[in-house]
């Protein structure tokens, strides 16, 4: 991780708008500064960076996991909720009463920080600055080592997906479906891998009625023959998702589903042509959508046609007709135009993008078209 370059990306902007120190609490964020992950943030961890020090503010359970040596912290803090030892090394608000003095032009993240923290660093003195869009600038354009988690995760898409598909079947649940591909990943990497792998999680609705819900949870509902089927892979490489997306038939489909599902794949298609740096994503959206608006289906496409792939599942750059964000070399973001007709069912492929100097590259490549993804078993 480039820990060192970022917190001194940080401590410039810091410099630049004279504040004395930045406060993350968001875990993406935190991640991206210091190369610390935990998985649950229940407990408050916090990460303090002035002008010469970086510290990490954690519950005791994390202490191993906070290994000096595995981030770019400088300071552990530690705070207990045993009562053995409770009382040694505070609360988490009582280490920031002993980094923070009373007039402190503290950087938080708005976006992420609750009100009543807000209230709580505002009673210590701190005058407080956001960093949303600052931290968001940094980090939607990523580097070589982000670059190659994402491609690797890219690959492991394909190769789950496309032992999820072998088994493409009428009789066949959701979560069985989804198990097959779950299964070859998990077989794949082996004892030796060399990165972090976390979430294998997919979702698998289908049917007319469970495929126009984008974001519906997989059910033990078994495919039917003429049944659509929106199968999603994401997994994360040292925390780094890639997305991959097929809309598939189990048989043969209805004329109206033919034709929508068509008009999504050539979306997508107009959308790939435009992409290059400097050109608006706001572009991107309208590429997409005046192919859809052109076979009628306007107002069945109800998202942005794409969103940038990180530490976060969906971050920046966001293709969207209300971002003014222009495309830049090394951008990740996925192209999905989706449609969701009611009593026709819902279309949409996802594939995880890179934006090259003069195109792109597509790291979950992967067969899109109608003969190559129905299945009539």
């Amino acid at each position: 991780m480039n820990t060192f370059r970022r917190i001194q990306a940080l401590r410039s902007h810091m410099a630049r708008y004279e504040l004395d120190a930045c406060l993350l609490s968001s875990p993406e964020n935190i991640q991206y500064m210091s190369g610390f992950q935990a998985i649950t943030y229940s407990r408050p961890i916090f990460f303090l960076v002035n002008h010469t020090s970086a510290c990490l503010i954690i519950p005791a359970l994390e202490e191993d996991h906070a290994d000096l040596t595995s981030t770019g912290v400088e300071q552990l803090r530690v705070y207990y909720e045993h009562p053995e030892k409770v009382s040694v090394a505070g609360s988490p608000l009582d280490h920031l009463k002993q980094l923070l003095s009373r007039g402190t032009r503290l950087g938080v993240e708005f976006s992420a920080i609750t009100l009543r923290m807000a209230d709580t660093l505002r009673a210590l003195g701190c005058q407080l600055s956001d960093l949303s869009d600052t931290l968001k600038s940094m980090r939607y354009v990523k580097d070589s080592q982000e670059l190659d988690c994402i491609r690797e995760g890219g690959r492991l898409c394909r190769y789950a997906f496309e032992k999820t598909l072998e088994h493409a079947r009428a009789g066949v649940s959701e979560m069985e479906l989804e198990q097959y591909g779950t299964q070859a990943l998990y077989e794949l990497l082996g004892d030796d891998y060399p990165y972090s792998f976390s979430s294998p999680s997919c979702i698998t609705p289908s049917g007319v009625e469970r495929t126009i819900m984008p974001h519906v949870y997989s059910s033990c509902r078994r495919l039917a023959r003429g049944d659509m089927v929106i199968h999603v892979r994401k997994p994360a490489i040292n925390g780094y998702y890639a997305e991959l997306e097929r809309t598939f038939f189990i048989g043969r489909p209805s004329d109206p589903a033919k034709r929508a599902f068509c008009a999504m794949v050539e979306a997508q298609l107009a959308v790939f042509e435009r992409v290059r740096p400097g050109v608006p994503a706001a572009d991107l959206d309208r590429a997409g959508r005046d192919v859809l608006r052109k076979y009628g289906y306007g107002d069945y496409a109800i998202h942005r046609i794409g969103h940038g792939q990180g530490l976060g599942r969906h971050e920046e750059p966001y293709l969207s007709c209300q971002t003014d964000m222009v495309l830049q070399e090394n951008m990740v973001f996925t192209v999905e135009p989706g449609i969701y007709i009611p009593g026709v069912g819902g279309f949409r492929h996802s594939d995880t993008i890179i934006v090259t100097k003069t195109g792109f590259e597509n790291v979950t490549a992967f067969p899109r078209t109608l003969d190559e993804l129905t299945f009539d078993r």
